[in-house]
């Protein structure tokens, strides 16, 4: 271990206590005065939560682009299948912590699992469908790891203990179970993100919100699955000193590519019959919002850079050709992709009243602001870490 992974380390978990330290005063008697959020006037639906979507949507769209190798035959994908699986079982297991730890009472969180439950609410649905989700995810990396594990189990040193745990029950043909249970892994995913986007649609928000949420959230899904993808192979290799898998990064852009393409056609045309004459789909506080206040966020943040920069830079050949081109487009996207679930979590409350009482928004607080920072670097030691102990192919 040498001394830029030790600065590494120290700097994640400083980050990580930081953020812990900003959740729990958030809950309890704060440094810095915050309103509870689950009975605050105002957004009820804040950071946290447009991050625990970002998490869930595109840990499911890691999913998808895995299996496009996993099972779909793209051959230049599956030797990125056990890092892009992993990739998306730290990223959900995040996500779900950051939208347990946001609640209000954050110990009434289980009662969905215990009995509590309202079959009649989307939310309820999104729970459960999440749940499985992670649970098949879970097996699924299990026994495509297996093999890999009983190789490493005789290593030595800690990689070796957690193989042997890892490999306590022993089972055979551990890849024709992880092909089985990664079929029902993605439909189980596009189930629970399309149920997310329902969970929006059904408010239909002018503008930010529509029917047609459930396929969009899919669509993105698969944008910033890949452009996550690119960025953690990108730097794997980039530490390894390695640059051997050029074939797996067109692959990515071709995939970038098209997403992005049909992203923006869809965006398109939902602002387009929105915004014509005499349309009943649009609201004047919506037009306000978009064209004003939170026009930098949509037009430059999620459109443009978002999405139209990294496409010039994808089909331009001097930039989509090289590695280094295809990870700024995807850095590029990723911060689209932020600037998106916060427009349509925030923003799209704006336009709606709860209770009575015009919704308003002022800023977010700094309190959440570390916490959203301590979830992502969590996120990413996380990720190191199962590069550290895991046979992943390539070890960081």
């Amino acid at each position: 271990m040498n001394g830029k992974e030790i600065t590494f380390i120290v700097v994640s978990l400083l980050i990580i206590f930081i953020g812990a330290l900003s959740i729990y005063q958030m809950h309890t008697q704060p440094i810095l005065p915050i309103e509870p959020y689950e009975t605050a006037l105002g957004i009820p639906w804040r950071l946290l939560v447009a991050q625990y979507v970002f998490f869930a949507v595109s840990a499911t769209g890691l999913c998808i682009v895995v299996s496009l190798g996993e099972l779909f035959g793209v051959k230049k994908l599956e030797k990125i299948a056990k890092e892009g699986l992993v990739m998306a079982l730290v990223m959900i297991l995040i996500g779900l912590m950051t939208i347990g730890l946001e609640i209000e009472q954050v110990m009434r969180g289980s009662y969905a699992m215990l009995g509590h439950t309202n079959p009649s609410s989307l939310m309820f649905w999104m729970i459960m469908f999440y749940v499985l989700y992670l649970i098949f995810l879970s097996f699924e990396t299990w026994f495509l790891l297996y093999d890999d594990l009983l190789i490493q189990a005789n290593e030595g040193g800690l990689r070796s203990f957690v193989a042997k745990l890892l490999t306590l029950i022993k089972i055979e043909n551990s890849k024709e179970y992880a092909k089985v249970l990664g079929m029902i892994k993605l439909v189980t995913a596009v189930i629970a993100t399309s149920t997310l986007g329902a969970l929006f649609s059904v408010t239909h928000l002018k503008l930010w919100h529509d029917p047609l949420l459930p396929i969009y959230f899919i669509l993105t899904a698969i944008v910033s699955g890949a452009a996550l993808i690119v960025i953690g192979v990108y730097l794997t290799d980039y530490f390894k000193g390695l640059n051997e898998r050029h074939e797996v990064f067109q692959t990515l852009r071709h995939v970038l590519v098209v997403s992005i393409i049909v992203t923006i056609l869809f965006t398109a045309w939902k602002l387009i019959i929105k915004a014509y004459p005499n349309s009943t789909l649009l609201s004047r506080m919506a037009v306000y919002n978009l064209m004003s206040d939170y026009a930098i966020n949509f037009w430059v943040f999620e459109f443009l850079i978002g999405l139209i920069l990294p496409l010039m830079l994808l089909i331009l050949p001097k930039t989509g050709q090289k590695i280094e081109g295809i990870f700024v487009s995807s850095l590029l996207v990723i911060t689209g992709m932020v600037f998106c679930r916060i427009d349509h979590v925030v923003v799209g409350q704006l336009t709606m009243k709860i209770s009575g009482i015009d919704v308003t928004f002022v800023s977010f607080h700094p309190l959440e602001i570390l916490s959203s920072i301590g979830f992502v670097a969590l996120f990413v030691f996380g990720y190191y870490l199962a590069h550290k102990l895991l046979p992943l192919g390539v070890e960081v």
